[in-house]
């Protein structure tokens, strides 16, 4: 089947994708209706970081059903002469986790460093201390505990 020729088995690869990526997708559900928001998030010792508003449909989400979806890609159409010849290269990861939401001032601001590094630099992370992160009282951050992962891609290994 083609579909398994694509499918990423090596564990080091699925997690560099989640590394590179730099917008996720999070998937919550509520009364069986899904949810899906694009949110910044960094994926630390086997569990993915998200921060957010304490209060919001995310949030609520999760505090009534806290199994999540989480998903990443990347790509870029490639054109051909003949329109049946389009393809599409990317990777992709999709995990399926349990969610919980954390104002614990020490896990946010450990949560908010890695954030930091990511989207900026570890100068600017070092820079910020537990009292900048203990005045924003309207944070939290979402850890995923991540059960089960899988990876896709169609771009040849380099």
């Amino acid at each position: 089947m083609i579909r398994s020729e694509r499918e990423i088995k090596d564990l080091k690869e699925i997690e560099q994708i989640l590394k590179d990526a730099s917008v996720g997708r999070l998937g919550t559900s509520c009364e069986g209706q899904p949810y899906v928001i694009p949110v910044n998030f960094v994926y630390h010792e086997g569990k993915i970081l998200i921060h957010g508003a304490r209060k919001g449909k995310k949030i609520d989400n999760i505090a009534s059903n806290s199994k999540v979806c989480f998903e990443v890609d990347g790509g870029v159409l490639v054109a051909r002469d003949k329109p049946c010849d389009y393809t599409m290269k990317y990777s992709s990861v999709v995990v399926l986790g349990e969610a919980k939401i954390t104002t614990d001032p020490d896990e946010m601001f450990m949560a908010l460093k890695l954030l930091m590094e990511k989207y900026s630099s570890k100068e600017l992370s070092e820079q910020l201390t537990r009292e900048s992160v203990a005045r924003f009282k309207n944070l939290a951050v979402i850890e995923i505990s991540i059960r089960d992962m899988t990876g896709k891609r169609n771009i040849p290994r380099s």
